[in-house]
Formats: C-alpha cells, sequence, structure tokens
C-alpha cells in the first residue's frame, strides 16, 4: 500500500486493522479468482505466485490479469471507504516471471509455503519503482512476451533496479492505443538522443493525458540530457539505486 505509514499514524490500531482486512479479504478474492496462490501478508503487503504448487501453463496472462482486476477493485475499496471518512488507500504492484525456489521454508520448528530467489526480488524491486512513474502494475519483459497480444500493455523503461547489474524492460498496462503508440514512438526517439523529436510526441502525450507521469518524467530527463549528454555507450538504461 502506498503511503500505509502516514495513515497508519493518524488511525486508531481498530480502524487501521479494519482498513487493512477489507484490503487483504478483497485482494485474496483476486488472486484466487484468477488462480493465483497467496502466499503471504507481509505488513500491509501481499504476497502471491502462480504455477505452483498447481501448474499453470497460463500462469504470466493469470498475474498480469489479477493485477489489473485488483487495480480495478482498490477503486471500489477507496469508494467505500470515502463513505466512512477513511483514507484513500492506493497499491503498487510488480509482476515478473522467473524461477524461484518454491515449498515449505523456515526453522525446524515453524515452516511457510513461499518462494525465493532472485526473480522473486525482481518483483519486489518492480512494484517499488511504480511511485517514480506513476503507476500502478510494472511488468517485466519477462511477463510480457509471455502475454503479448493478449493484454495491451504500455513501454514504460529499461532500468537497472537496485541489486541487479541487468537492465530489465518495463511496462504497464494501458487500454489506451494512442497512448501506447505515442509513449513506444517517444522511447524509441530518446533512446536515439533524438530529444526534439521524443519531447514533440511527449508533449502530444500530456495533451490526451495531462496528468501522465511517464511522459513527464521523460521530458525531466531531456531537459537534463540536453545540458548534460549520457555517455557515448548509453543504451537508454536508468540505474535506480534507490528503489
Amino acid at each position: 500500500l502506498a503511503g500505509f505509514t502516514t495513515f497508519s499514524e493518524v488511525l486508531s490500531p481498530e480502524r487501521v486493522t479494519y482498513v487493512l482486512n477489507r484490503h487483504f479479504t478483497d485482494m485474496t478474492d483476486v488472486v484466487l479468482e484468477y488462480e493465483g496462490t497467496l502466499v503471504q501478508f507481509i505488513g500491509d503487503a501481499i504476497m502471491a505466485f502462480w504455477g505452483a504448487p498447481i501448474d499453470d501453463d497460463d500462469q504470466a496472462y493469470h498475474a498480469v490479469a489479477a493485477a489489473i482486476a485488483m487495480q480495478k477493485q482498490m477503486k471500489v475499496i477507496r469508494a467505500d471507504l470515502a463513505t466512512e471518512n477513511l483514507p484513500q488507500i492506493r497499491m503498487r504492484i510488480g509482476v515478473h516471471s522467473g524461477s524461484a525456489v518454491v515449498g515449505n521454508l523456515g526453522s525446524a520448528k515453524r515452516l511457510s509455503y513461499t518462494a525465493v530467489g532472485d526473480d522473486v526480488n525482481t518483483a519486489a524491486r518492480l512494484e517499488g519503482i511504480n511511485k517514480l512513474y506513476g503507476t500502478g502494475v510494472m511488468v517485466s519483459g519477462d511477463t510480457a512476451r509471455r502475454i503479448e497480444g493478449r493484454i495491451a500493455l504500455r513501454p514504460v523503461d529499461r532500468v537497472i533496479v537496485k541489486g541487479k547489474r541487468q537492465a530489465v524492460e518495463v511496462f504497464t498496462p494501458c487500454d489506451d492505443p494512442a497512448v501506447v503508440e505515442l509513449t513506444g514512438q517517444a522511447i524509441r526517439l530518446y533512446r536515439n538522443r533524438e530529444w526534439d523529436g521524443a519531447e514533440s510526441q511527449l508533449r502530444e502525450l500530456l495533451a490526451i493525458a495531462p496528468e501522465d507521469g511517464i511522459a513527464r518524467l521523460y521530458l525531466e530527463r531531456i531537459a537534463a540530457f540536453r545540458i548534460a549528454p549520457p555517455p557515448a555507450k548509453w543504451d537508454g538504461a536508468m540505474e535506480l539505486e534507490k528503489l
């Protein structure tokens, strides 16, 4: 949840529990509806995966579809909480596909069914970088390739997340073809250092969606690169050590 610490400081423990239980209940229902495995609640976060303990040949699609459905349900929750003068909670989701060690892990006296591994950490990092782009769902290129053509995805960036060396292409669900097309064109021009062309496409994006965080972030980067150009071997990847 975005801003959980802030609203938990101003509400009573009973009200915080009420909000969290509503959030967890609704989101668990969505995960299960899309054939996911609810692993655990971690503070205000939910960890889920697909493909275990039951095989799922369409796990990437189910995971992204679930993420979209969860954000839709979050709007319902916010509307209900507003009637009770409770905080308008928001959620960020990261989705990544890869390998993991799955099973009962823990101590000799207490075990829990979970997944661990580098790809699990990547999914967690993707959740965090939503904050930078103003997005609600961040999907890795590995997942995007598995659902190509089935769920419309908007390109976002090529990033090197904290603790990683290799850049990861990231996308976010978007059902507006014009926004998807303009963003793709802008990013291609940006990576080719064609600042004027990229800026023109980004301003067209802002004409469609004035509050778009992705377009605004790229315009800020272009303004900075006009003053101090990126190095010769730059491939468009941005290192996000703090997220």
